[in-house]
């Protein structure tokens, strides 16, 4: 990854698919996550699901089950972004 590439800050899973990240580069991403679903390893179920922490580089997000999604896919497929900072 590139020096300008974000890291991942916060991952937050509000529905089964769903992922929202909170990224350095000051923007929130909300992404459906659901295309990826035929992959052997995506989780089942929604406790599985919400089993993801960002990876020890924050470049990606990885579950238990081993399913992984690195940082540009979850930007890439994002139905919503917005800023994270507080305009004074």
């Amino acid at each position: 990854m590139g020096a300008s590439t974000p890291v991942i800050l916060r991952v937050a899973t509000p529905d089964y698919g769903r992922v929202v990240i909170e990224a350095s580069n000051g923007m929130r991403y909300e992404t459906d996550l659901g295309s990826f679903s035929a992959v052997y390893c995506y989780p089942q179920t929604r406790a599985a699901w919400n089993e993801v922490t960002p990876d020890s580089s924050g470049y990606a997000l990885v579950w238990t089950s081993r399913f992984e999604v690195h940082i540009d896919q979850v930007i890439a497929l994002a139905s919503h972004a917005e800023s994270t900072q507080q305009t004074a």
